[in-house]
């Protein structure tokens, strides 16, 4: 049992004993008419302490509070994707997936469908960053090399990016 479990439980019997103690004491002072209320407070009370504990110690943890790693800082660089008309993404996750939504304001509403929902992702490993794509049906292309299928190849600075034939993009990384 924790602590604050301790102290909690020992308040309680406290209050307990008190109430018990002081009962004739309260019903002649309030003569019957707040005793209801004095009752029902202290069993509200009671009740929102044990529903407290009970929620805290059983219900399901957090996914996010359960898996959240945080990944050494071995290099300091940043990525950034460069558009066309002064759009750009600047890369400081680990893993950034990057989909049809990203890119609206940037291509014409007949392009983007073009883009699947989540096409490719670009992730940061200790030599630097990558890209993969997604099995996305109309695919990526690294440099007019086609990295469809593969499980990732590394960027470098100055790079192409193409997407789904419709989307220029250039990798610029830099050391921060």
């Amino acid at each position: 049992m924790s602590t604050r479990t301790i102290i909690i439980f020992v308040i309680f019997i406290m209050i307990t004993g008190i109430i018990l103690v002081l009962r004739d004491y309260l019903m002649v002072s309030f003569q019957f008419q707040w005793l209801n209320f004095i009752y029902a407070l202290f069993l509200a009370i009671i009740a929102a302490i044990l529903i407290n504990y009970f929620y805290k110690r059983y219900s399901a943890k957090s996914k996010m509070l359960q898996t959240t790693v945080t990944p050494p800082r071995s290099s300091q660089s940043q990525a950034k994707l460069i558009l066309k008309e002064k759009h750009e993404f600047i890369i400081k996750e680990y893993e950034r997936i990057f989909g049809r939504e990203n890119f609206i304001g940037v291509l014409m509403a007949d392009d983007l469908l073009f883009i699947g929902k989540e096409h490719f992702k670009i992730s940061k490993k200790d030599d630097g960053f990558y890209i993969q794509d997604l099995e996305t049906k109309n695919g990526t292309q690294v440099n007019s090399k086609d990295i469809k299928g593969l499980s990732s190849v590394k960027l470098h600075n100055g790079d192409n990016i193409l997407v789904a034939d419709v989307l220029n993009i250039r990798y610029i990384e830099k050391i921060v």
